[in-house]
């Protein structure tokens, strides 16, 4: 008898517990436009709450531009409740990740997640404004389909890319449509535009308004060592990416860009395969991939845009023709002595030297080539306090020493996805509208 009821006091108290925690709301998003989080979590000592919504007080001022990382304020216990509320929040979409007692961990009353590189993030949106074009409304959707296509990159026999349908693909299969290709940041993958950036609820809801023309959108995995995204790439299922992604700006990127995935697209999609219907644009690394494709492809894309853009890979001309020359050495010396031809050694000098380096030098000649005719829209956006403002800057004046004409978006902010979502917004109703 007693068991019994040892049994019924523990499962009833069991149950009011996950009652308990179950009737906790997170976040709620308030009538003034702030939110309150709230956190089940009676045993914990102390949690915090991390978040793009925080602003950060740890930051190094440099140079090149402002170094941070997200904010986090101390949460208060009501009970068995931790709570906090945000001061009021402009319309955007936020993440946040609590802290236990110095573990990290979602919200666990909210169900909407987002992965960025490696971290699962909970997030939400505050509506009734910018943040709008981020949600899934009433309007007609796209189709965003993971395409696996054939690649030689780095001995792979295949890669994937996430390419975005507009609605009507399907139901007008007599109609060409243009084609952008938007890559993403150092660590990003095929997945990274559709989750962080919320590329599919932006074009649903920019073309059923009208504000941009119906497209392809083609999204390619720009990390050169790894096939997919985490969980999808079959040589490395268990492999974490990282935002130290070096082997990916060494040009092999945009050595193989045309070839692989622009033609494969253009032979598999309903294409207007010329300059004037193609556009491609990148954000950060993605930026670096965007000038330097575009840079040695001159007759193929008419709209460049670079969002917070790599501008360079820190290789000068001189630099450059050194790794080149290391490259090159060491290869005759493999060919010489083939059992050098193995272990770390080899491994570090291949990571850093690549016979595609010459995609990077050479640029004034190449911007000559590309502006001697001239793209229709060459697009640059900067947060004011981005690290990489200095090297737009930089480059800026590269290309008004040349004459070269381009768009300039300069906004507040730093290297967020906050700002390449406004970029996005911004871009998309310039292209293959201008005469």
């Amino acid at each position: 008898m007693k068991k019994l009821i040892m049994l019924y006091l523990v499962s009833t108290f069991g149950a009011a517990v996950c009652m308990a925690r179950d009737k906790v709301e997170s976040p709620v998003v308030n009538a003034d436009n702030t939110v309150t989080f709230n956190l089940y979590m009676p045993d914990a000592d102390e949690v915090v709450i991390r978040g793009s919504f925080i602003p950060s007080k740890q930051y190094l001022k440099t140079e090149i531009g402002t170094l941070g990382k997200s904010g986090k304020v101390e949460m208060k216990k009501e009970g068995d409740v931790w709570t906090y509320t945000s001061a009021t929040l402009p319309s955007e979409l936020y993440t946040y990740y609590f802290e236990v007692d110095d573990e990290r961990m979602l919200d666990p009353a909210n169900p909407d997640v987002v992965r960025d590189i490696a971290d699962s993030l909970s997030y939400f949106v505050v509506r009734n404004g910018l943040a709008d074009d981020y949600i899934t409304r009433d309007v007609p959707h796209g189709t965003l389909r993971k395409v696996w296509y054939p690649s030689a990159l780095n001995g792979m026999n295949r890669r994937r890319m996430s390419v975005y349908l507009p609605n009507d693909y399907d139901s007008a299969p007599d109609r060409r449509y243009p084609v952008l290709y938007l890559l993403h940041g150092s660590g990003g993958d095929e997945d990274a535009w559709e989750g962080c950036g919320r590329v599919v609820q932006i074009l649903d809801n920019m073309i059923a308004g009208n504000q941009c023309v119906p497209m392809i959108v083609v999204m390619p995995n720009g990390n050169a060592e790894l096939a997919a995204a985490p969980g999808s790439d079959p040589r490395n299922p268990d492999r974490k990416p990282s935002a130290m992604n070096t082997g990916s700006m060494l040009g092999n990127i945009e050595a193989v860009f045309m070839k692989e995935v622009v033609n494969y697209v253009d032979e598999n999609f309903r294409t207007i395969a010329d300059k004037a219907h193609r556009a491609i644009a990148g954000l950060s690394l993605g930026g670096l991939h965007t000038l330097f494709i575009s840079l040695n492809n001159p007759a193929k894309f008419d709209y460049v845009g670079l969002f917070s853009a790599q501008t360079t890979n820190a290789l000068d001309d001189k630099r450059i023709s050194s790794l080149q020359k290391i490259g090159e050495a060491w290869n005759e010396l493999k060919s010489s002595i083939p059992f050098i031809g193995r272990g770390s050694v080899d491994r570090k000098i291949s990571s850093l030297t690549s016979e595609n380096l010459n995609i990077y030098d050479d640029v004034d000649n190449k911007l000559k080539s590309q502006f001697s005719t001239p793209p229709k829209l060459y697009y640059i956006a900067v947060g004011e306090d981005d690290f990489v403002k200095k090297l737009n800057d930089d480059f800026r004046m590269r290309l008004d020493n040349g004459g070269y004409k381009y768009h300039y978006n300069e906004t507040s902010g730093g290297h967020t996805w906050e700002n390449w979502r406004k970029y996005l917004v911004d871009f998309l109703p310039r292209i293959f509208l201008l005469d």
